[in-house]
């Protein structure tokens, strides 16, 4: 057996692979983000609003109000309100190691600067250890709320003229969804879902992607009447029937497409592993006294191996693109007449 003809066939094959799996995992990042992209931009057709992919018209006053990063803002959906805009988006953080992950607000725009600059959530120990008692703002004759509530500042006057007991009272009337934080400066009052660990990794399926929307419709409608007592203003009755509402959209998967993808392209590359590593030294012993015998043959079937080898691999890495990009296509059109059907 020739070195240098198995050490080329080797190398390779290790190439080869490494090739298909920096193929899939680039494929594998981007597809979540294009299959909920499709679903928003079919969101905003069927609610007669608008999409915008990366920022948003109002990402300058955001940054300015609230402190968030224009360039992370992607993925802005605009839900209608006659009396307010409401914005949803996620925010890029990126940690260490390379750790991505993104963070959902929900965003109330009112057309007057409103607000004083002020956290407010749900009174809890975990909550009240990790942002810190010291911040913590006490209102005069505002026990209950105080028990309930847990509010933030930095300009203690302007909370206290803004906290009237009326606006307490009708805060304490409405029912608060249950881990969810509000922030409020300017013209904006922002909510998000807390949490103390954030996935690093997205799933691109279409049932992860109905559910995330479905979240994202429920917080919008679940907080407006909190914004109503902020703001002492009707906004409930204001708003149309939202995507997302329904969650028999989630239903309509054709789940077993996606993982067929994945699976076959999982079983092409362990069955290549197991045969190199249990028969290709034998077969390659048998093969090389019989039919190559010489340097010149070895090295062409060596070339033709591993091309071999990287067509089959990246004809599976092509089809299990493709299968993404028909779903996505597939769930714009879904989201896009859902408000349509009955």
């Amino acid at each position: 057996m020739h070195f240098d003809a198995t050490q080329f066939l080797i190398f390779g094959s290790v190439a080869a692979f490494a090739i298909w799996v920096w193929r899939f995992s680039s494929i594998l990042s981007k597809t979540p983000r294009d299959m909920r992209a499709a679903a928003l931009r079919g969101s905003a057709t069927a609610m007669g609003s608008e999409f915008w992919e990366q920022g948003n018209p109002y990402q300058r006053e955001l940054a300015d109000e609230l402190t968030i990063d224009p360039n992370s803002i992607v993925h802005t959906l605009q839900w209608p309100n006659a009396r307010v805009q409401i914005f949803s988006f996620q925010e890029v953080r990126h940690r260490t190691k390379g750790r991505t992950y993104y963070l959902y607000w929900v965003a109330y725009r009112f057309s007057d600067p409103l607000f004083p600059k002020f956290d407010l959530r749900p009174t809890r120990t975990a909550s009240f250890l990790r942002r810190g008692w010291w911040r913590k703002i006490s209102l005069a004759g505002q026990i209950e709320f105080e028990s309930r509530y847990t509010l933030t500042g930095e300009n203690r006057a302007l909370l206290e003229q803004f906290f009237t007991a009326g606006r307490c009272a009708a805060i304490l009337s409405r029912e608060w969804p249950r881990g969810i934080s509000l922030n409020a400066g300017g013209h904006w009052v922002l909510v998000h879902r807390e949490a103390f660990f954030h996935a690093t990794s997205e799933s691109d399926s279409e049932a992860s992607v109905a559910k995330e929307i479905q979240e994202v419709s429920s917080l919008v409608t679940g907080m407006l009447p909190l914004a109503e007592a902020l703001t002492d203003s009707q906004l409930v009755g204001q708003s149309q029937r939202y995507v997302g509402t329904d969650p028999a959209i989630s239903k309509k998967e054709r789940a077993w497409w996606d993982r067929l993808a994945i699976l076959l392209l999982g079983v092409a590359i362990a069955l290549s592993i197991l045969l190199s590593v249990a028969f290709l030294g034998a077969w390659w012993e048998k093969f090389d006294k019989t039919i190559l015998r010489t340097e010149a043959r070895r090295y062409l079937f060596a070339a033709l191996f591993i091309s071999v080898l990287f067509a089959i691999g990246e004809s599976l890495v092509r089809f299990y693109g493709k299968t993404k990009q028909r779903a996505a296509t597939r769930l714009e059109a879904q989201y896009s007449a859902f408000l349509n059907t009955p």
